[in-house]
Order: structure tokens, then sequence, then C-alpha cells
């Protein structure tokens, strides 16, 4: 069985809906910046339909922003 051949170097893509663990030793090796630059994602990741109705959403930003507001004031 062949197996590919792969540099030390080469930075594992991340695969989605699995576990990826990268140690922090490979990711000094490799450097953050060029970490960062090969696996964050390049574009906002889309956020599911929930199938929230529009009153609970409306509720929980009331919610939000009463939370804001109390830790503002240090409650």
């Amino acid at each position: 069985m062949a197996t590919a051949l792969t540099s030390p170097d080469a930075i594992p893509a991340l695969r989605w809906g699995q576990l990826t663990y990268y140690s922090p030793a490979d990711i000094k090796r490799w450097g953050v910046q060029r970490f960062l630059d090969t696996v964050a994602p390049a574009a906002p990741l889309p956020i599911p339909d929930l199938g929230f109705t529009e009153e609970e959403n409306k509720r929980m930003d009331e919610l939000l922003q009463q939370e804001r507001q109390d830790a503002a004031r240090g409650l």
C-alpha cells in the first residue's frame, strides 16, 4: 500500500465536522501567522436558521440589551 509523502512543514487542513488537533510545538514550528493564514476561514461562517420566530428574536435582543446595560452598571 503506497502512502503519500508530505513535507514535515506541510500544515494539515481542517476537516469540518471532525476534531482536528494541532500541537503547540507544531504551530510554533510553522509560525503562528502562517498557521492562521492556512487554517482560519477566509469568510464568516454562515449561521444556520434555527427556526426562531420574530417574537423570539425580539425578546432575545431585549434580553441581550438589558444584559449589556446591567454589565455597564457593574451588576
